[in-house]
C-alpha cells in the first residue's frame, strides 16, 4: 500500500496542533459508573479530515520517532487528570517498547506527572501483548521499572497474537486488557465463550482486573455481563471522543468510580477440584444456566435436552423465560412465569431466600411431554452488587421405584 504521508508531515502536525488526544471510557459493569478510560491519539486535519493512527503511527515507528506521540498524549493525559479534580479517573496511556531502551523513563514521567501535582494512581501505563514478546527480558525489566515506581501498568491488546500465559505470569502487571478478537464470534458459539471463560479464570487467578476492548453488540454485552469482567470498553459505551466532550461527560453526564478498586481476595480453590466439580454437575443436570438478573442476561453454561434447539445461548434473560414459558403445559405456564421472572427472583432474594424451585411438565418439538425440575440458586459475588443465579434444570421422567 502506498505510503499517504511522511515524517515531517506528521512532525509538522504536531507542531500546528492538529494532533490531538482522544479519550475512550472503560465502564465498571458492576457498578454502572465510568471507572478508567484509555487515551489514544487522533490527527485532525485542518479540513476537518480524521486521520486514524494506523495511517501514520507506523510510520513514526519505522523512524524510532513513536515516542514523541506517547509523551505528546501522556502530557494531554495528565492535563485532563488535573482539570476533573475530584472527579479524576485513572486515564491509561500507550507507551512503545522504544521507551525500555530510555534509562531516563521513570525520571521523565515522574517529572511530568509531578509538574501536574496528580496522583501516580490515575496516571496509567499501557503496553501491547507484542511488544512484550518482541523483547521480552527487556520490556520485563522496563516494566518492573515502572511497577517500582507507583504507576499501574495495563497489559494491552492480550490474545491478539500467539499470546503466551508465561509471560503475564511473570510480568508485573496488574491489569489485563483482552483483545477483541475474542469478540469475532460475536459470542455465540460454545468455543468461543469456554475460551474466553477461561481468560477470565486464568485473570482473576492471577488477581488481575480484566477490560475487554471492542464490545460493539448487545450480544457480547450480556455474555460479558455473566462473567466476572471489571471493566468494559466499546462502542456500545462509546466511541474515543475529543477530550472536551469526555471532560464534560465526566463531570456533567455520567456517573464516576469514586473509590480504586481492590483486587479480590485470594480464591483457595484448586483447578483441578473445580473442573471435577463442573464434570460432576454436568452428569447430573441437562441444563445449566448462569444468568446475571439485575443486568438482565444470560448463557447456557450446559445444554443438552430439547432446549438446545429452541432457545438461544447467551441474550436477556427476560427472552429466555418467557421461551421455557412457551414450552411449559398450559397448567403450568402462569406458576412458572411467577416463579422465575426477574421482579419475583429478586424479591425472593431480597426476602432471604437460597433458592427458588418448581416442578412442572414441558413439551419438546415433537409434542412430547417431560417432567422438569427446575431450580434458581442465588449466588453472591462480594465484588458485585449485582444479583446472580443459577439455573439447574432436570429431567425427572424417572421410571416407578427409582426413588423410594
Amino acid at each position: 500500500m502506498e505510503q499517504k504521508y511522511l515524517l515531517h508531515d506528521i512532525v509538522a502536525a504536531m507542531e500546528v496542533g492538529e494532533l490531538q488526544a482522544y479519550y475512550q471510557p472503560q465502564y465498571n459493569a458492576k457498578e454502572g459508573v465510568i471507572g478508567g478510560a484509555e487515551a489514544l491519539v487522533r490527527w485532525i486535519k485542518s479540513d476537518g479530515t480524521v486521520v486514524l493512527p494506523g495511517d501514520f503511527i507506523p510510520i513514526l515507528e519505522e523512524a524510532g520517532q513513536l515516542s514523541l506521540v506517547d509523551w505528546f498524549v501522556a502530557e494531554d493525559a495528565c492535563k485532563t487528570i488535573k482539570q476533573l479534580k475530584d472527579r479524576a479517573i485513572r486515564i491509561s496511556v500507550n507507551f512503545s517498547r522504544e521507551h525500555a531502551k530510555d534509562k531516563q523513563f521513570i525520571e521523565k514521567l515522574n517529572r511530568l506527572v509531578d509538574s501536574y501535582g496528580i496522583d501516580k494512581y490515575y496516571f496509567g501505563v499501557e503496553i501491547t501483548e507484542s511488544d512484550v514478546t518482541a523483547n521480552i527480558d527487556e520490556v520485563m525489566n522496563w516494566v518492573h521499572s515502572i511497577e517500582k515506581a507507583g504507576y499501574m501498568v495495563s497489559i494491552d491488546d492480550f490474545g491478539s497474537g500467539m499470546s503466551s500465559m508465561s509471560f503475564v505470569k511473570d510480568i508485573p502487571a496488574r491489569i489485563l486488557k483482552i483483545d477483541r478478537s475474542f469478540l469475532n464470534d460475536n459470542c455465540l458459539t460454545e468455543k468461543g465463550r469456554i475460551t474466553l471463560e477461561s481468560v477470565f479464570y486464568f485473570a482473576h487467578r492471577l488477581k488481575l482486573l480484566t477490560v475487554v476492548e471492542g464490545v460493539e453488540t448487545q450480544e457480547q454485552l450480556q455474555f460479558i455481563n455473566t462473567c466476572d469482567c471489571d471493566y468494559i470498553q466499546g462502542y456500545i459505551f462509546s466511541k474515543p471522543i475529543p477530550k472536551a466532550d469526555f471532560i464534560n461527560m465526566i463531570k456533567e453526564e455520567a456517573p464516576v468510580e469514586m473509590h480504586t478498586m481492590d483486587l479480590f481476595d485470594d480464591q483457595s480453590a484448586v483447578f483441578e477440584q473445580v473442573r471435577v466439580l463442573i464434570e460432576s454437575v454436568y452428569k447430573k443436570f441437562q441444563v445449566v444456566k448462569f444468568a446475571n438478573i439485575s443486568k438482565n442476561s444470560y448463557t447456557f453454561m450446559r445444554r443438552e435436552n430439547f432446549l438446545n434447539t429452541e432457545i438461544p445461548e447467551t441474550g436477556t434473560y427476560d427472552d429466555c423465560l418467557r421461551q421455557l414459558v412457551e414450552m411449559t403445559v398450559p397448567e403450568s405456564k402462569d406458576a412458572i412465569e411467577k416463579a422465575f421472572n426477574r421482579k419475583s427472583l429478586l424479591d425472593a432474594h431480597a426476602a432471604g431466600k437460597k433458592r427458588v424451585m418448581r416442578i412442572a411438565y414441558q413439551t419438546d418439538e415433537n409434542g412430547a411431554r417431560h417432567k422438569m425440575a427446575i431450580e434458581d440458586y442465588f449466588m453472591e459475588n462480594p465484588r458485585s452488587k449485582d444479583i446472580y443465579v443459577v439455573s439447574f434444570i432436570q429431567n425427572i421422567d424417572f421410571e416407578d421405584g427409582t426413588y423410594v
